[in-house]
């Protein structure tokens, strides 16, 4: 991508950048597991925060991890290989997983009770090490596992949505500077073009989400990247009450609370307030830009940036 089409950054900024990321700070080693765990038979599970990659999900994690009863570390990262064990794509893995632990007495039911507690049982200790009683996590890998954390966790499941224009996120996927394992096989298969398979991917992971939503709607809330960053307030009352949660002003100063290093977008950590960042796809030719539309759709309509 052309260097150009990149806003510089100020001395003041980038100063104000590394004074922030000092303020980070990695998570201490946590204590081993307790030995009560396997006896508990009701957890309440992590929040999720879900979103195709740019989508706003490292900022949301960082509001979340300002509320005074919610810790959000990174990518935590380590579920979705878990969630292979309920995956029957083939009578292979049938026969590979969950067969193998019914041969032990293990149901499927029982298989997802046990992964529940499991699971749970790092988020539960690392929110009381940070004095709180409830845990998010943000991974947008996740989306690949909707269905199964669903299995997993059942009516208790809270999953906060978050969606941006499918162009902004293209053309946030195909910055120069970075890469994104993610998109390599849309990439590929759009013959080298980065925009076309960055659209391609966000088009597949938003329907995805929508799948999921459609399926079961009382267990999701969804969040516009560009209200989120518009008007932060009316965006995130309805959330925090969706979950429950008593609404808190300062989580929109998160930039003023620490937060642990992690695996996340690293640009979140430079600025330092919600602000309006949206349109910047249109510093690309026109020809570019339709053609990344066209990439998107038919999601990008069906989520209302057709018109954009």
């Amino acid at each position: 991508m052309d260097a150009r089409w990149r806003p510089r950054r100020s001395l003041f900024d980038r100063a104000s950048g590394r004074l922030r990321e000092r303020k980070d700070r990695q998570a201490p080693p946590l204590p081993a597991p307790r030995a009560d765990r396997t006896d508990r038979t009701e957890t309440e599970p992590p929040i999720f925060i879900i979103g195709c990659q740019r989508s706003g999900t490292s900022l949301l994690r960082r509001i979340f991890d300002s509320h005074s009863r919610i810790a959000c570390p990174p990518e935590s990262q380590f579920i979705l290989p878990l969630t292979e064990i309920l995956r029957a794509r083939t009578a292979s893995d049938q026969d590979r997983y969950l067969s193998g632990l019914a041969s032990m007495g293990f149901g499927r039911a029982a298989v997802e009770s046990s992964l529940a507690r499991f699971i749970t049982g790092f988020f539960e200790d690392y929110a009381a090490s940070q004095g709180k009683v409830r845990c998010a996590d943000k991974s947008p890998a996740y989306v690949e596992c909707l269905p199964e954390l669903r299995a997993i966790f059942g009516p208790g499941l809270r999953v906060v949505l978050i969606v941006r224009n499918g162009l902004d996120v293209a053309f946030s996927l195909s910055d120069a500077n970075r890469d994104y394992p993610a998109i390599h096989r849309h990439v590929a298969a759009s013959g080298g073009n980065v925009p076309i398979g960055a659209g391609r991917f966000w088009a597949e992971q938003n329907a995805k989400i929508e799948a999921f939503r459609s399926a079961w709607p009382n267990a999701c809330i969804r969040v516009r990247y560009e209200e989120l960053t518009t008007d932060p307030r009316s965006s995130l009352e309805p959330v925090f009450a969706f979950l429950d949660e008593p609404w808190e002003p300062g989580v929109l100063d998160y930039q003023r609370f620490p937060h642990h290093r992690g695996h996340e977008d690293p640009e979140v950590r430079r600025r330092s307030r919600i602000e309006p960042n949206s349109g910047r796809y249109r510093a690309w030719p026109l020809h570019v830009q339709d053609a990344v539309r066209e990439a998107c759709e038919p999601v990008l309509s069906q989520l209302g940036y057709g018109d954009d």
